[in-house]
């Protein structure tokens, strides 16, 4: 009971594939709309022409006969690329029929140790052994072709199971689930287009298998190592550090920890207290209100940063030069007054002191 409804499930995704196929080959079919725009403006100049040589307007038709000539180059131009486009796609396509795309799809189990069918995607799956390149294992891989698009230029993507890469490159020749086919794109359009769908998943698989250290997006030798953001050495991936706020990776001897959080940074993503001068994230630093210098908040006092506060007290403290003004007319009034007010209390003194001498 269970193969028979997978059979008929494999039938119906023959079935529309077979639509599929047939939808291309009428597409391909089909004549490309003309380029009527071209001999429109052939009409219109020559129209022109025609009525300012009526008229007898030397001036006007003589340019209006200089654009209908350049407008008839123009037009046998495109004309001619009509044509020669028609020449090249006369090659009749063949449309596989609905028994030969079900017989190919029946024979992927006896290829691939598991096939499925995605309805949700549309998809054709297919998984591979583990690939081994240069004694790297990258695990599994998941072939996908979505017959929806077939057609396409590629439609189909490769997806890791194992993840053994950085981001999204887990195949040195995958990236973001899109495979480069390199010398394999014309035996892979091909196959395609004819409907050997078995043929297909074989060329792919062959590729993943392969090689090039080239047109790698990942070179093999930097698989489990990544390239430190600050020196740019290798560093592995268990002894690496991830900046906090980038996420970029560093290597133990660049890698910068904030003084009050402990988190790791990278030199771009580490600051530095204007005061102090230790290094610290940019969360765990406030701005001074006065300079605005970026200051950790135990150097910072009611958000002003010891220089400021600094030079806040030396003003406070410092004589203004009005009040020192104002104040030297007073003490020199003082200092000159002195003397006359001792000269003064002599003479009284004298003359008591002869009063007293007069006989009364």
């Amino acid at each position: 009971m269970h193969q028979d409804q997978e059979s008929r499930h494999w039938l119906r995704v023959a079935r529309e594939v077979a639509e599929r196929y047939v939808e291309i080959a009428s597409r391909q079919e089909r004549l490309p709309p003309l380029p009527q725009d071209a001999w429109l403006r052939v009409n219109r100049w020559e129209r022109l022409y025609q009525k300012a040589c009526l008229k007898q307007y030397p001036v006007a038709s003589r340019r209006c006969r200089e654009r209908f000539q350049q407008s008839l180059t123009s037009a046998i131009r495109e004309w001619a690329a009509y044509r020669d486009g028609l020449l090249q796609n006369q090659v009749t396509t063949t449309v596989p029929s609905l028994r030969e795309i079900d017989a190919e799809l029946r024979a992927l189990p006896s290829e691939f140790e598991s096939v499925a069918i995605d309805w949700d995607e549309q998809e054709i799956v297919v998984q591979t052994p583990p690939i081994v390149l240069e004694g790297v294992d990258l695990g599994c891989f998941e072939i996908r072709l979505r017959w929806s698009e077939l057609g396409e230029p590629q439609p189909y993507r490769v997806v890791s199971l194992a993840e053994t890469g950085d981001d999204d490159v887990h195949h040195p020749h995958v990236q973001a689930d899109t495979l480069c086919e390199g010398e394999g794109k014309v035996p892979i359009s091909r196959a395609l287009s004819e409907g050997r769908i078995g043929d297909f998943f074989l060329l792919v698989q062959q590729i993943l298998h392969t090689y090039n250290s080239g047109s790698a997006y990942v070179p093999l030798s930097r698989w489990f190592s990544v390239e430190c953001a600050d020196c740019g050495d290798s560093v592995s991936r268990n002894e690496g550090h991830t900046c906090s706020i980038c996420e970029q990776t560093t290597c133990g001897y660049c890698r910068r920890g904030c003084a009050r959080c402990g988190d790791a940074l990278c030199s771009s993503c580490a600051d530095r207290c204007e005061s102090c001068n230790e290094i610290y994230c940019r969360s765990c630093l406030s701005t001074c209100a006065s300079c605005s210098e970026c200051c950790c908040h135990s150097c910072l006092c009611s958000e002003t940063c010891p220089a400021c506060l600094e030079e806040s007290e030396e003003d406070s403290h410092a004589p203004s030069e009005d009040s020192s003004l104002n104040a030297s007319p007073a003490a020199s009034s003082t200092t000159e007054a002195s003397p006359a007010q001792e000269t003064s209390a002599i003479e009284i003194q004298s003359i008591c002191l002869g009063q007293a001498d007069l006989p009364a």
